[in-house]
């Protein structure tokens, strides 16, 4: 039986840890695992052996930082085809025919843009020449592990999808407390963004222990029909005697097991501190169970980072707010000439404040940059709403732009059944995971709604044809405009009707070309509104300031079957009620976290680098001092955002854009004060990733806050030796010593800088912190300080510069 049908009706088992075995047989601190394949060979494959005598039915091969840029940092990167080539051979040699073989992949250590600095097609190339080679080598399906950046999981699944052939893909990621990643995506958002890219397995790995998987487990299995992968670590490490240990017992970890398979898990495995013992229990406890049956939620999906929604029958009505368009407005088409978001983040905040549930985004002006535009736009919108988002443009690299720039699941706007527009626009959506709107028209605009069923069908098909699915396409089934074509108009209604019936597809429409040189069009458009949810519309592109088209879509759901119990209805009118008595009951969540400021403070809460220069410059010109500048508005917007880092309430790419934003006003600033301090600064920070580690995502951003805030910071980057840390600090005349990890394999170089400090009595202090970092090994090892996160990063170099 193969792979996807297996897994489908039965429980397998995937193996735990390599990490953690091969440390036990001599893998030195700081040592590239993966080079192993070439160099211990025998000591690789006797460990995938031993997980299948236990009962792994896969085995994941030892090429988890088998890419370019990991191997870069060990000199290697020549011999990337090798290493992953032995990887797999190494596998099968263990399997010995008893298990399949996954090609593992794991993060490239760089944050894709707009987080970070790498391009989204470079992220593509990197996987897609490790994928290459674990194809090549013959591995039996593919698996991504341990992602916590949506964008970066999106590049690997592309690279992947363009190498595998046949071939099964997992896909997994990581979350860290309140079932959320790092960079802000929920379990919810990422089932949508990996469907549909056309992943055959989500997965949950690594993170903390069992307990906290157990809801993510069971948000995933809610809104997803795909198998499922779980993979708990065995709870948080300690060092013991130089080595990493995790005390959990196999027999607690083993024992989620079965609470995984009942939320609907049809892949158990461990990660890391996760033993072949651990692997014989769970054989025994789930191997070959029937899996739980569970049916997808139904319609077209799309998700932004951190939030998803579904558009089809029986959903709660889509609204999609269509305010972002230059169309009629002068004001707004000079901005996008100017290059400038601003009004683009206004119009989305607004939006999302006035109940629009998506945004559309077209930034279409004559003589401009459309596709560079869209990018900037998109960027801004990511950061200041939760709202999914609409990639709405005539221009392919304009569509292209945008998508390469969405850590979500996009709905494009639109194609057509002109053979040109499907041809460049479907392939663009099928290899980026995105969702289309469809226009039920080709070389002309029909009236019939025959006609426009025709061309729909023809999309379809094609759509089909192309590997992608129904619940991909979303049909706009034309409003026309009803002071010149009445029966045309008309003819929309039995269009949504059929496409409904006879396709089984979600529909929309644009609301207000219909009432298009009328008088009174909310009258128009909200009576014509109701008429078309009443044939089944299930999402149309609206003015979401419209109170009574909110009010029109309450009311017109309680007929049409989108509002069980008439709950919605019900809380809404209640808000009306609120709002008519004066009490505020809504906003944005940026307003709703951080209480409305100084526009200089706001702009850096919000990541507004667009305007925070202007603004900074207009306080200097009123007189205000470069100091209370730094000191009023930029330090306490910083320090707002590492407080809503560290509640979950903002992640990674808010930090990035805040940073962002307080650099480029830093940038007007800095020379005054310098000028002040007279060359002063609050300290001088050598940070390292340690040895062996290749992670700098989390380092970096303290690295810029602590930047902010007046240190010199000295970056020396990933996978440093001690003698260079302690070199860059003598040269540098150190303050503190600030060091960095995220694997269990590499922390315990910590405690030899430390000892060495200790020991040369020198006059450093030292910090620590990352993902596998605790308080209490910190405690353990001696060192001056622990920063659980960036929000604690500034206040804890002060603390520490205080008392030397």
């Amino acid at each position: 039986m193969k792979f996807l049908e297996r897994i489908r009706k039965e429980v397998m088992i995937i193996d735990g840890s390599m990490g953690a075995l091969l440390q036990g047989e001599g893998l030195p601190a700081g040592h590239a695992p993966d080079l192993w394949n070439l160099e211990k060979p025998d000591v690789v494959a006797n460990v995938h052996k031993r997980y299948v005598a236990a009962g792994a039915q896969i085995v994941v091969t030892n090429s988890f930082g088998a890419t370019v840029p990991r191997l870069e940092e060990y000199g290697r990167q020549s011999d990337l085809k090798r290493v992953n080539h032995a990887a797999v051979e190494n596998a099968r040699r263990g399997a010995d025919g008893r298990a399949l073989v996954a090609g593992g992949l794991g993060p490239s250590g760089r944050l894709v843009f707009p987080v970070g600095d790498l391009p989204f097609e470079e992220a593509v190339a990197i996987f897609r020449v490790q994928a290459s080679a674990l194809v090549e080598a013959g591995a039996d399906l593919l698996i991504i592990e341990t992602m916590f950046d949506l964008m970066e999981m999106r590049a690997a699944v592309v690279a992947c999808n363009e190498v595998r052939r046949n071939l099964p893909l997992v896909a997994s990621m990581t979350y860290a407390a309140g079932g959320v990643t790092d960079t802000g995506t929920t379990p919810e958002a990422a089932a949508v963004v990996m469907e549909g890219l056309g992943v055959d397995v989500i997965g949950v790995n690594c993170s903390t222990g069992p307990a906290e998987m157990l809801e993510v487990v069971g948000r995933i299995a809610a809104v997803s029909a795909l198998p499922i992968m779980v993979e708990p670590n065995a709870g948080m490490p300690s060092i013991e005697g130089g080595k990493t240990v995790y005390r959990a017992p196999m027999e607690e970890i083993a024992s989620y097991a079965e609470k995984f398979v009942m939320l609907g898990a049809n892949l158990v495995g461990g990660c890391c501190g996760t033993r072949p013992e651990y692997v014989q229990m769970i054989s025994a406890l789930v191997k070959g169970k029937p899996v739980v049956g569970r049916a997808g939620p139904g319609g077209v999906a799309i998700a932004s980072r951190s939030s998803a929604l579904w558009i089809g029958a029986g959903k709660p009505f889509v609204k999609i707010g269509e305010k972002i368009n230059p169309t009629g407005r002068k004001k707004f088409a000079q901005s996008i000439k100017d290059r400038n978001t601003d009004m683009i983040i206004a119009e989305g905040r607004k939006q999302e404040e006035a109940g629009a549930d998506a945004l559309d985004v077209n930034v279409g002006v004559p003589l401009t940059d459309e596709a560079a535009m869209m990018t900037r736009a998109v960027t801004a919108l990511q950061n200041v709403t939760r709202l999914p988002l609409v990639i709405d443009s005539a221009n392919n690299d304009a569509l292209s732009a945008g998508l390469t720039a969405y850590a979500g699941r996009a709905l494009i706007n639109s194609v057509n059944a002109e053979h040109e527009k499907l041809e460049a626009v479907l392939p663009l959506a099928k290899r980026m995971g995105a969702a289309v709107i469809a226009l039920a028209a080709g070389e002309e605009i029909p009236e019939s709604a025959q006609k426009r069923v025709e061309y729909a069908k023809r999309i379809l098909n094609r759509a089909l044809a192309l590997g992608m699915r129904r619940e991909d396409v979303v049909f706009d089934c034309l409003s026309l405009v009803v002071s010149a074509m009445q029966e045309g108009a008309a003819q929309t209604l039995l269009t949504i009707r059929r496409i409904r019936e006879e396709l089984g597809c979600a529909t929309t429409l644009g609301l207000s070309n219909t009432s298009f040189g009328l008088p009174d069009r909310g009258v128009i458009n909200n009576g014509f509104l109701a008429m078309c949810m009443g044939q089944g519309l299930d999402a149309a592109i609206v003015n979401p300031y419209d109170g009574w088209m909110h009010k029109t879509v309450s009311a017109a759901s309680l007929f049409s079957g989108r509002d069980a119990g008439c709950k919605r209805y019900m809380d809404a009118a209640a808000k009306w009620e609120a709002a008519a008595g004066g009490v505020a009951t809504t906003g944005s969540p940026s307003e709703l976290i951080v209480e409305k400021r100084h526009p200089v403070f706001n702009a850096v809460v919000e990541g507004d680098k667009d305007a925070i220069a202007a603004l900074v410059k207009g306080e200097l010109e009123k007189g205000t001092r470069p100091l209370d500048i730094f000191f009023n508005w930029l330090t306490p917007g910083i320090r707002a955002v590492g407080d809503l880092f560290a509640e979950r309430k903002k992640f990674i790419p808010h930090l990035v854009a805040s940073a962002d934003a307080m650099r480029k006003g830093m940038e007007i600033l800095e020379p005054l004060l310098a000028a002040e301090r007279k060359g002063k600064n609050a300290g001088t920070v050598v940070f390292a990733t340690v040895k062996g580690d290749v992670h700098d995502i989390g380092k970096n951003v303290c690295c810029i806050m602590l930047q902010n805030y007046g240190y010199k910071v000295v970056d020396l980057g990933r996978n440093v030796p001690m003698e260079e840390i302690f070199r860059a600090a003598e040269e540098n005349k150190a303050d503190i010593l600030a060091l960095s990890a995220l694997m269990t394999t590499t922390m315990i170089q910590m405690p030899l800088v430390v000892a060495e400090v200790r020991k040369r009595k020198l006059p450093y202090k030292v910090m620590v912190g990352g993902a596998v970092v605790t308080k209490s090994f910190a405690d353990e090892i001696g060192a001056d300080g622990y920063g659980r996160d960036v929000s604690e990063i500034a206040a804890l170099a002060e603390k520490l510069i205080k008392t030397r």
